[in-house]
């Protein structure tokens, strides 16, 4: 009885293991995975057995073998692993890293101008006394909510005013970037976590708000910082439809535009190309993990 009433134990243990919710996101994490570890692996195939694998079309081979149909043949690890993928890629299209550098050119200025007046925004609104302070903010939130089909009409006709749609700086996609509302919004729920008493003792020792900005404010601001940082990096760096509108010229586009139609051309880089395009917000993202859990924490953005 025991030997058995064990048995039916451990088996209710295995069932419950295998239906709990962690199981179920363990299974959803390998699914969600999958299709990152083929890219990796993949990139170290030859071009042959991509050509092979990944395409539909009919040679003359499969013609005479009588073959009507073709279908994409998936695999997990090459049957030869080398790199001339990415040899191919970063030494032989000097197109590609020109385009790598346009990513750079749009993403980083949007990143740090964008800190700048975020950071202001949100102390502005953490030190501000006015009791219309609150429908302000909830402005800015309307205005963040709203989807980037909507603003791109008022973005076009603002930049045609201006002058800058078909700037060489990328002014249409930068400046919209930097005075986004959801730096200010992100930042500002982390400064509201920020101890009073803080700025009230620099204020009684004389500090002025520049000082407490400085020298009280940002030193507590890491994380906070740091998830504006690689969110806003994320969201510019694989930009398309801003780039579509705005850029004419495909020598100045991002490379997050080329690779929309590189399969069209040479399906052998496919794998290489994605692998060093992700690669950035990737290793960013592993780098700065704590960082951003604790700054969406402190944020309150559920």
């Amino acid at each position: 009885m025991n030997r058995r009433g064990g048995t039916d134990k451990s088996e209710r243990r295995t069932v419950r293991g295998l239906t709990s919710p962690s199981a179920f996101l363990a299974l959803m994490s390998v699914l969600l995975a999958l299709p990152l570890a083929v890219t990796v692996t993949n990139s170290f195939m030859t071009e042959m057995e991509i050509s092979l694998r990944y395409t539909d079309k009919l040679s003359v081979f499969d013609i005479a073998e009588g073959i009507k149909e073709k279908f994409t043949s998936i695999a997990l690890l090459p049957n030869e692993v080398t790199l001339d993928q990415y040899a191919e890629v970063l030494v032989n299209q000097p197109s590609f890293m020109l385009l790598l550098v346009n990513s750079v050119k749009i993403t980083l200025p949007v990143v740090l101008g964008g800190l700048v007046v975020s950071l202001l925004g949100a102390y502005g609104f953490r030190v501000w006394r006015w009791r219309f302070k609150e429908a302000v903010f909830f402005a800015y939130i309307v205005v963040m909510l709203m989807p980037l089909q909507a603003v791109l009409v008022p973005n076009y006709i603002m930049a045609d005013i201006l002058k800058i749609k078909d700037s060489s700086l990328y002014l249409a996609i930068i400046l919209p970037g930097i005075f986004s509302p959801f730096g200010t919004f992100l930042l500002r729920q982390s400064m509201k976590g920020l101890p009073e008493a803080n700025l009230e003792a620099a204020r009684i020792d004389g500090a002025g708000e520049w000082y407490i900005f400085c020298r009280v404010v940002l030193p507590q601001m890491r994380s906070g910082i740091a998830a504006y940082m690689m969110l806003t990096f994320i969201e510019y760096w694989n930009i398309v439809e801003q780039a579509v509108i705005f850029i004419k010229d495909y020598t100045k586009e991002p490379l997050s535009v080329y690779l929309s139609r590189i399969a069209d051309g040479r399906i052998s880089l496919v794998f290489a190309a994605s692998c060093v395009y992700m690669f950035p917000p990737l290793w960013m993202l592993i780098v700065g993990q704590k960082d951003l859990e604790k700054g969406i924490e402190l944020s309150g953005i559920k």
